[in-house]
């Protein structure tokens, strides 16, 4: 019986530890890091015209890097529903993209389980997100970090400017950065 709770209490634990970890076939060895604190990575390569995509947002309209030249500076943030750090930043984020509009901010959240709309919707409602939401795409497989939140920011011309940030932050920490990118 003791081994049977042993066994039972270190497959939730692992279980746990694992929690907001996407599974990625080669991705980079990285440590969790604490929501007050995203780890800043390596920037990914992008082409010398810009990073390239096409994709759909939640209403099946097509987005592509046309995006990245209506505005200044565009964040990008992998999220997924089930990610708690994910979900506990997008209030934040929210304040941001609206603090931040008039000075050619905007932000593009991306998740890529699509198994799961019925989780995202109620994501989306809770957290009174307004900045567009759009599904996960191939050509975004240069951002893969293997954790999520993950989040990247793209200047006008579609080149990535800063450091790849791996964790949540709050709004004090985002703005602190998009102020230094604008």
């Amino acid at each position: 019986m003791k081994k049977t709770l042993l066994f039972f209490l270190l497959l939730c634990l692992l279980l746990s530890a694992a929690a907001c970890q996407r599974a990625v076939p080669a991705a980079p060895a990285a440590t969790e890091t604490p929501a007050s604190e995203p780890e800043a990575t390596a920037e990914p390569e992008s082409d010398a015209e810009g990073i390239r995509f096409t994709t759909t947002d939640r209403e099946g309209e097509t987005w592509d890097e046309s995006v990245f030249a209506e505005h200044s500076l565009t964040m990008i943030n992998f999220w997924e529903p089930w990610c708690p750090p994910c979900v506990g930043e997008m209030p934040e984020l929210e304040k941001l993209y609206e603090s931040y509009a008039e000075q050619g901010f905007t932000i593009l959240g991306v998740y890529s389980t699509a198994d799961r709309e019925d989780e995202v919707d109620a994501v989306l409602a809770e957290c009174g997100t307004s900045y567009p939401i759009l599904h996960y795409c191939p050509d975004f497989d240069i951002f893969q970090s293997g954790y999520v939140p993950t989040t990247v920011f793209v200047d006008s011309r579609g080149q990535l400017v800063g450091e790849m940030q791996i964790g949540a932050l709050s709004y004090e920490g985002w703005a602190a950065l998009v102020e230094a990118l604008l």
